[in-house]
């Protein structure tokens, strides 16, 4: 089995080279949006600083795994060390996470290519804010609703305990609702609506429907969360039948929201 030192840097090196691969043929046979001009001192400062950032991301996340793992105290230079000790085991699942991380710095980078630094970086945090705000709440309700009331209702009649995600259901929905709730501050105010960053999320605030929905969204799987958290481990079935509850209010809210959305 390939260590856990390894298993890092294919993570990082892979994808990092496959995009240094595809901005070369670009370089080499630019297209009418990116022309050789765009590979400038701007392009590359940005590309490189957010690089870093993102490397930097992944050694706080492989720190945090690592002392779970029973390191303790070590400093950042003996990171290679202490991967190449660890059981591989401890940190296979986080390589998809790190190839991910690379992915999102080069579709980063890429747009800042190809809109020009101030551009790029606006729309890069416009496309943050809407994932956050509305991407995530919508994923976790489909989560809910594919994924986790199935395995629940399985667990029920098999008793096969499967792995609960509650926590991390309460912990994205307070997260996307949050910003939900601040987009709603910020937006209140004479003048916010110029600021470029908040042009993608003016349309979901601006339409007050789909805006309430989501923050009834948000409120559902968050109620979703800290049922399977606090009620269901404690009362069984009580816990269930308020889930399955739940869930059947968010089917028509999220059919309502598509529709929606489909509309903007």
């Amino acid at each position: 089995m390939k260590s856990g030192k390894r298993l890092v840097i294919e993570a990082v090196i892979v994808p990092l080279v496959a995009w240094v691969v595809i901005w070369m043929f670009l370089y080499v046979h630019p297209t009418s949006s990116i022309r050789r001009e765009n590979f400038n001192a701007s392009w590359l400062i940005t590309a490189v600083v957010s690089l870093f950032l993102a490397l930097a991301f992944i050694v706080l996340i492989l720190k945090r795994r690592l002392r779970k793992a029973g390191h303790t105290d070590f400093k950042f230079k003996e990171l290679p060390k202490v991967l190449e000790r660890t059981n591989p085991e401890n940190i296979k699942d986080l390589t998809s996470g790190i190839f991910r991380v690379v992915l999102i710095w080069g579709a980063f980078s890429s747009a800042v290519l190809i809109n020009g630094t101030e551009k790029g970086i606006t729309l890069a945090i416009g496309f943050a804010l809407v994932f956050i705000t509305v991407g995530l709440l919508l994923i976790v309700s489909m989560v809910i609703l594919l994924m986790d009331v199935p395995s629940m209702l399985y667990e029920s009649l098999t008793g096969k305990r499967l792995s609960p995600i509650f926590k991390e259901i309460l912990l994205i929905s307070l997260v996307s609702g949050g910003f939900l709730v601040l987009l709603g501050f910020v937006l209140s105010h004479p003048g916010a609506s110029e600021i470029r960053v908040f042009h993608s999320l003016l349309k979901f605030y601006v339409n007050r429907d789909l805006y309430k929905n989501l923050l009834l969204l948000s409120a559902l799987n968050a109620l979703y969360g800290i049922t399977g958290i606090f009620i269901l481990p404690r009362r069984g079935k009580v816990g269930l039948l308020v889930l399955l509850m739940i869930a059947l209010a968010l089917i028509p809210l999220v059919i309502k929201i598509f529709i929606r959305l489909h509309s903007l």
